[in-house]
Parts: structure tokens; C-alpha cells; sequence
């Protein structure tokens, strides 16, 4: 079959026919080489940035998910995705017209963007509004919670990673890009939470295992992409957490790493009706030109 009868026979790829695999006991989709999921979280991230592929098994497995996606909308078992139609589809996939769902969103990436960013911890893309506001392109993202990873999807066209903590994850993100956007858990050092926690017998802080040493994922991160700029965010209570020592071991982690650093305590009732009191980290990579967008 040629490729112009193949465009017409494999009909357009919706968000909706991506099957989902849910690790029950713990209710969070489950990541992994093979998964579905992180074939989407492949997939969505290469339509966005597919100048950002660089290994040779990147691209090997763009492929494969490609090849996935395609023999699921088949429309016959006998038709055959060859190996050249698939490649064609991956090195120019809009022009098939089988991924619009990626593309129609809310909130698409900015047409000429001035720098670009990773997003952590992302949630339903509240940092990456602010930062494709300023102009930027997100070329990575990563959320473990299901729920928001729908609502992600729905808003940008692109799956999350999942576990930053898993090296599987961190071996996505790009090489280079500008600034690293994270705005890691707070219950372990918010106020709500710490007492929570304390109530139910359960440690608070770097020594909450779960979602307390999360900050050192980030600086790992960092510490391997030397990005121009990073931008952080947490609660208030950071920095009197544990005295301030949890705070001091914060800064002289980045500090460390040679990255100039300013935080400041921001409240959001400007921009929301609430008292919503959290601090604003943004350092600045001491080895590399200012920083400008």
C-alpha cells in the first residue's frame, strides 16, 4: 500500500484511544520502557520538540511508539506498517495528519519562543503558563499523579514523565536547555502538613523518604545540565523548617553548585482571594552569561 492510501486508511489518532495502565494499590499510573503511558509521554514530547531527540535510542523508540499507535488504528489486520512508512511518519508526523489532538489545546507553545525550560513536579501546568506567558518552550515535563497528568495532557497536548526520582525519567530530559522550573512537594515542610504528619506518627522534613528528599532529585538535575537558570517554589515554612536548618542545607546545596541565589517570601492575594504566603528561589549559573529573555 502506498503512502498516499495509507493516509487515507489509518484514520486520525485521538487522545481517547491511548489505553491506560493503573498500578492499583497505589492508584498512580505506572511507568516503565514498555509502558503505555510512557510511549505517549515519548510520543507527545517528541511532536513538541522533536528537534530536542538526540541519541540514536531516542529515536529508535519514537519509532517504536509510532509503530504502536499505528498498527492499533489499522483499520485491517492484513494491512502491513512497514518499516520506511514509519520512519516517513516519524521524521515529519503532522504532515500524516494523524496527531491533531496533540496540537488542539488551550494552551499550544508559543510561536517564536524566546528560551526554553523543563517543568518538575508539574502538576496541571500552573508554572508552565507562567513561563510560556514570558515567552518560553517547555521541552520536558514530568508528574506522577494521575489526575493531573490527564489534565496536563488536556491543556498542552503532551503526557508527563513520570518519577523524576527514576533514572528511566531523568534520561529523557534534553541535554540542554535554559532554565529548570520546580516547584517540589510541601507537605513535609508546610505547616498543614508537618502537623499532619506528626498526628499520624510519620516523619516531616528530609527525613519524610516519600516526597522530603525530592529537592535533592532537582538538584541532581541541575548539577548534571548546568541550565542558565533555575526557578523554584515551596511554602513559606521552608525556611523556618527545623529551626531553618532545612533551609540552610537548601541554599548551600545550590550555593554549591555555582549558582548566584535570591529567594524571596511572595503572597499570592494579588493575583488570588486568598493569603497564599510562599517563597520564590531563582538562581542564576555563575559559569555562564546573564541570563536573558
Amino acid at each position: 500500500m502506498n503512502d498516499r492510501k495509507k493516509k487515507q486508511s489509518i484514520q486520525d489518532i485521538k487522545l481517547a484511544d491511548f489505553p491506560e495502565e493503573i498500578d492499583e494499590q497505589n492508584n498512580i499510573k505506572v511507568y516503565g520502557e514498555t509502558s503505555w503511558e510512557n510511549q505517549l509521554a515519548v510520543l507527545s514530547h517528541y511532536l513538541h520538540n522533536n528537534d530536542c531527540i538526540e541519541s540514536k535510542e531516542s529515536k529508535r523508540e519514537v519509532i517504536y511508539a509510532i509503530r504502536e499507535f499505528l498498527e492499533q488504528k489499522k483499520e485491517s489486520k492484513k494491512e502491513e506498517i512497514t518499516d520506511e512508512y514509519v520512519t516517513k511518519v516519524a521524521e515529519d508526523p503532522t504532515a500524516y495528519g494523524l496527531f491533531s489532538d496533540f496540537f488542539n489545546v488551550p494552551f499550544p507553545d508559543p510561536k517564536k519562543p524566546k528560551f526554553t525550560f523543563i517543568d518538575l513536579f508539574a502538576g496541571m501546568g500552573g508554572f508552565r503558563l507562567a513561563m510560556q506567558a514570558q515567552g518560553g518552550k517547555c521541552v520536558f515535563s514530568s508528574e506522577w499523579n494521575k489526575y493531573a497528568q490527564k489534565t496536563y495532557l488536556a491543556n498542552f497536548g503532551e503526557m508527563p514523565f513520570g518519577d523524576i526520582t527514576k533514572e528511566i525519567t531523568k534520561s529523557y530530559i534534553p541535554r540542554n536547555f535554559d532554565v529548570l522550573c520546580a516547584g517540589f512537594p510541601c507537605q513535609p515542610f508546610s505547616i498543614a502538613g508537618v502537623s499532619k504528619k506528626k498526628s499520624l506518627g510519620r516523619e516531616t522534613g528530609f527525613k519524610d523518604k516519600t516526597q522530603g528528599t525530592l529537592f535533592f532529585d532537582v538538584a541532581d538535575i541541575i548539577s548534571r545540565h548546568r541550565p542558565k537558570a533555575f526557578f523554584l517554589e515551596n511554602v513559606k515554612n521552608l525556611m523556618s523548617h527545623d529551626k531553618g536548618n532545612t533551609f540552610k542545607v537548601i541554599k548551600g546545596t545550590l550555593e554549591e553548585l555555582r549558582y548566584s541565589l535570591h529567594y524571596l517570601v511572595m503572597d499570592g492575594q494579588t493575583y488570588v482571594p486568598q493569603h497564599r504566603e510562599r517563597i520564590m528561589i531563582v538562581g542564576f549559573n555563575r559559569n555562564k552569561e546573564q541570563f536573558v529573555a
